[in-house]
Formats: structure tokens, sequence, C-alpha cells
């Protein structure tokens, strides 16, 4: 019977350890990031695949309301974007800028299966 208690609390510190382990990895994955991409409403983007040229108009109205922005890459990845508290001009910014190609730079941060870009800097075309 001892030896089944050891190996339980051997198994029970495993677990804990890799638990930690998988929690900071999670954090760690949060980088500093250069995006470009189409400046999406998620309300419509969600609903109906909606973005591009023609729903530039309605796109803008979205967001206008209140719906949350997000950016999609070339590639087909989206990123919601996220307000940096510390940073709110460029993030107020981007919402004069629906249906738009722009680039943003920014933490990528993914969590719960959400891939999402905290915004820092709207860059300006050069």
């Amino acid at each position: 019977m001892k030896g089944v208690r050891f190996s339980f609390r051997k198994t029970a510190v495993l677990a804990t350890v890799s638990f930690c382990l998988f929690a900071f990895g999670a954090n760690a994955q949060d980088e500093s990031k250069t995006v470009s991409g189409e400046v999406l409403d998620m309300a419509c983007y969600m609903a109906k695949g909606a973005h591009g040229e023609k729903h530039k108009g309605c796109a803008a109205a979205c967001i206008k309301d209140g719906a949350p922005m997000g950016l999609l890459t070339s590639d087909g990845k989206v990123y919601l974007l996220v307000e940096n508290h510390n940073k709110k001009e460029a993030y107020a910014k981007i919402k004069d800028r629906a249906g738009e190609k722009i680039t943003v730079k920014g933490t990528a941060s993914a969590k719960g299966g959400v891939q999402g870009l905290i915004v820092d800097e709207l860059k300006e075309k050069s």
C-alpha cells in the first residue's frame, strides 16, 4: 500500500508541474508582431463572411455602432483587434479605416482559441 501512495503523490506532483508549464507556455506565446490586412467588422464577417470593397460602407457603419474589429490577412488568418489601454489612439484611428488594408504593430496573443492583436501602433503608409 505504501508503494501505491508514493506513486499517487508522484503522479500528482508531475501533473501539477505539467499544468504550470502548460499555463506558462500559453502566456509565453504573446509576442510583438506586425500584421497587415483588411479591417473587418467582426459582426458581419462572423455571421456572413462579409468583407471586401463591396462591404466597406457596412463595415464602417457597424464599427461606428460598436461592432468589434478584426484584421483579415492575405493568408486568411483573422486577428481580433484589441485596444491597448495605454495606447488608445492607435486603436481609435483604425475605426476610421473599415474595409481598408492597413498594417498594425502590437502584441499577438492567443487565448481560449481566439487569436488577438493588442494594438500598439497603426503603421502609416510610407
